[in-house]
C-alpha cells in the first residue's frame, strides 16, 4: 500500500514540476470536508454514510496563460460507504484517491468547474452487521475502484478562499461479487458501486507571476 500511495504522490510531483517548467501559470490547493456515501447494489437507497475528505492539488493552464481550461490532478484521503439499515449493516471504505480533471474557469476564476475522474486505492474497509465484524464481506471489496467518474464545482469567495461540491458515481464495480439488477455503462457489468456526494472548504495558493 506504502508502494503505491509512493507512485502517486511522485506522478503528482511530477505534473508539478511540469507545469513550473514550462512556465505555465499554475495554482495549488488543499481542501478538506464532508462525504456522504452510498453503495448501489447495498440495498439501501439514499446518502446515509457520512464520512470525512482531505487533499491536495494543482491545476495549470492550457495554452496561453490565461486559458480558462485547466487540467487538475491531485492526491487525497476518501471515506465512502453505506448504511444498510434493513440488515443493520454498516460499510466503511477508506481510500487514496488520485482526482484527474478537466476544468473551466468563469467570472474571473471565481467559479470552475470541472469533469474527469478519481481512480482509488483501497486502505481499508470494515463491515459491521448489528456491531459486529463481518470479515467475509470486509474481503469482498476490490483494492482498487479504478474508474469513478467526477464532476465538481468550486466558488471563490476571495482569491484564496471558498466552497466546493462534488459527485463521484464508479463505473466499475468495487466489489468481487456482482449484484442483481445493479449495473454500469452495460447490464452485464454488474455489481456493487460507490456513490458519492463531499462539500468541502479550499485554500488555495497562487504563485507570483
Amino acid at each position: 500500500m506504502r508502494h503505491s500511495v509512493g507512485i502517486f504522490s511522485a506522478i503528482l510531483f511530477i505534473v508539478l514540476a511540469a507545469g513550473v517548467q514550462a512556465q505555465a501559470r499554475f495554482d495549488a490547493s488543499v481542501w478538506g470536508g464532508l462525504a456522504m456515501g452510498q453503495i448501489d447494489g447495498d440495498g439501501a437507497g439514499s446518502y446515509n454514510h457520512p464520512g470525512l475528505t482531505a487533499g491536495v492539488e494543482s491545476s495549470f493552464a492550457l495554452g496561453d496563460i490565461d486559458s480558462p481550461l485547466r487540467a487538475m490532478v491531485g492526491v487525497g484521503f476518501m471515506q465512502k460507504g453505506s448504511h444498510v439499515s434493513n440488515i443493520g449493516r454498516i460499510i466503511s471504505l477508506n481510500y487514496v484517491e488520485i482526482p484527474v480533471m478537466l476544468t473551466a474557469s468563469f467570472s474571473r476564476d471565481r467559479l470552475r468547474a470541472g469533469l474527469g475522474f478519481a481512480p482509488a486505492v483501497l486502505v481499508a474497509a470494515n463491515v459491521h452487521d448489528d456491531g459486529v465484524d463481518n470479515p467475509t464481506q470486509s474481503g469482498n471489496y476490490r483494492r482498487f475502484d479504478a474508474l469513478p467518474f467526477l464532476a465538481s464545482v468550486r466558488y471563490l469567495l476571495s482569491d484564496h478562499f471558498g466552497f466546493e461540491l462534488r459527485y463521484e458515481n464508479s463505473l466499475l464495480p468495487v466489489t468481487k461479487q456482482s449484484g442483481s439488477g445493479t449495473y454500469r455503462i452495460v447490464r452485464s457489468n454488474q455489481g456493487a458501486f460507490n456513490r458519492l456526494l463531499t462539500i468541502g472548504i479550499v485554500y488555495r495558493w497562487l504563485p507570483s507571476r
